[in-house]
């Protein structure tokens, strides 16, 4: 498949150097009121530019949230404060999953995620996933996920995910449910979105990840109790109040999602997934999240069907301890997948995806060229972490040369934050920079967008 290997073509190169020193102007913003206590509060549009229906909250280089002005948290409701004081190098000895073998079998892999949750959750429960007031280890954000109708909400910093419609996973034939999530980078990860974002514009040809890097997302869903067809998937989660851009909700715990960076894979990470189960009884709730199963690997030309003919899988263990509800969502041919995520592809491979520009996103699958196992399973290749994925041709959905892609090394969070600032020219009122020329702006790359992927503002897995 036609892709950059981190050695960029002449105008790659010139364009993202162009646009990383041209991002979009700011003039002086209006101060605004309704932020927390201490931080800057100032009054702008929905893309982040001087005035307008809109407040956004400094606490640093970055927003913390951009939101509607009469959708800001009120009395009694705490404020998402982004973790943005990104460490200049990353440290070494803190990725203890390194020492379990996760191609052990079932076993392997039910440790290995263990490692990976026990190692997310250490500190965080009981700061209530806020990094600010987590004493055991040092958690960051991604920067400028604050853009279109999936933007941070401003109590907890989610942003929305993949909305699922009945009689998937269990609702009710056409009830609709939408899905919210935030995530978290270790201090090796942030000290790659650091880099990246050392000028206040994104220089995508340091999005390689340090070893080390460790991520997990939770992942909450505003169903009801009596929106499933055969009981409440849910009952006992754990409850957080958001505030949406249409108001606020109740969402209850879902799922987890976990990736670690590991050289023992042949694309050199990790990725798990938990489900939640109302049948545990563990306590705190959070605990009753159950390993769904974990993917090294891509499995190159296993099909569904390999799948139907009894065939394993080999780079992709399912855990003994999934949920049912779970076991029958998993992505295409039985990879690993999560209950939220589409079933068309599994967590590995559509991280993989994660390039600028954004070239041969999901939605491919849905589109009648992509008609074939053999076209799908351009999908589903083992590529280092450094080779971008490439782009594909909607038409065809076959590889072509163009536009040239840089690797984000499976990061989708960091494809929408790219994305937000270079391609859609969204500006950051926190600390804005100088303006790009006309010329520069026409040479923006613009990959096709579709319905239900990360094309409008936010990732739908």
């Amino acid at each position: 498949m036609t892709s950059s290997v981190l050695k960029l073509t002449g105008s790659t190169c010139a364009l993202v150097a162009a646009l990383g020193l041209a991002a979009a102007m700011a003039a002086t913003a209006t101060p605004a009121t309704g932020c927390k206590p201490g931080t800057t509060c100032l009054k702008v549009q929905a893309n982040g530019k001087p005035g307008g229906t809109f407040t956004a909250q400094c606490t640093g280089t970055f927003p913390d949230f951009i939101m509607q002005s009469n959708r800001l948290p009120t009395a009694g409701d705490p404020f998402f404060v982004l973790s943005q004081n990104y460490p200049a190098t990353a440290p070494t000895g803190d990725a203890p999953w390194l020492a379990i073998d996760f191609k052990n079998g079932v076993a392997g892999a039910n440790d290995y995620l263990k490692a990976l949750r026990d190692y997310a959750f250490d500190g965080m429960i009981a700061a209530d996933f806020r990094p600010e007031n987590n004493t055991v280890r040092q958690w960051f954000h991604m920067p400028l996920m604050n853009y279109s109708n999936a933007r941070r909400e401003p109590i907890h910093g989610l942003t929305s995910e993949r909305p699922i419609t009945g009689p998937e996973l269990g609702l009710k034939k056409g009830v609709k449910i939408n899905n919210y999530a935030v995530g978290f980078y270790n201090a090796a990860g942030g000290s790659t979105i650091g880099n990246v974002w050392k000028s206040g514009h994104a220089d995508v040809t340091k999005s390689i990840f340090a070893p080390g890097t460790m991520t997990f997302k939770i992942l909450f869903s505003d169903a009801k109790p009596t929106d499933f067809a055969k009981g409440d998937l849910m009952a006992g989660s754990p409850t957080w109040t958001i505030q949406t851009t249409t108001g606020k909700k109740t969402v209850r715990l879902l799922q987890m999602d976990v990736s670690a960076n590991d050289p023992r894979s042949p694309t050199g990470w990790v990725f798990g997934t938990y489900a939640f189960d109302s049948a545990a009884t563990d306590t705190p709730a959070w605990l009753r999240l159950r390993p769904v199963g974990l993917s090294w690997g891509n499995d190159p030309g296993f099909t569904p069907t390999d799948q139907k003919a009894g065939k394993k899988l080999m780079e992709s263990t399912i855990s003994d301890q999934i949920p049912a509800y779970a076991k029958a969502h998993l992505g295409w041919a039985g990879r690993t997948n999560g209950p939220v995520d589409n079933p068309l592809s599994g967590c590995l491979s559509c991280h993989g995806t994660a390039q600028f520009p954004r070239a041969a996103d999901l939605g491919f699958f849905l589109d009648a060229a992509c008609n074939t196992d053999a076209k799908k399973l351009q999908w589903f290749q083992n590529s280092p972490n450094t080779k971008a994925f490439g782009a594909i041709d909607a038409a065809t959905c076959l590889p072509t040369s163009t536009p040239a892609t840089v690797s984000l090394d499976f990061s989708l969070q960091m494809q929408v934050a790219a994305k937000n600032m270079l391609t859609d020219n969204m500006t950051n009122p926190c600390a804005p920079a100088g303006p790009a020329p006309a010329a520069v702006k026409a040479l923006a790359p613009k990959a096709p967008q579709y319905p239900g992927v990360q094309g409008r503002g936010e990732i739908k897995r």
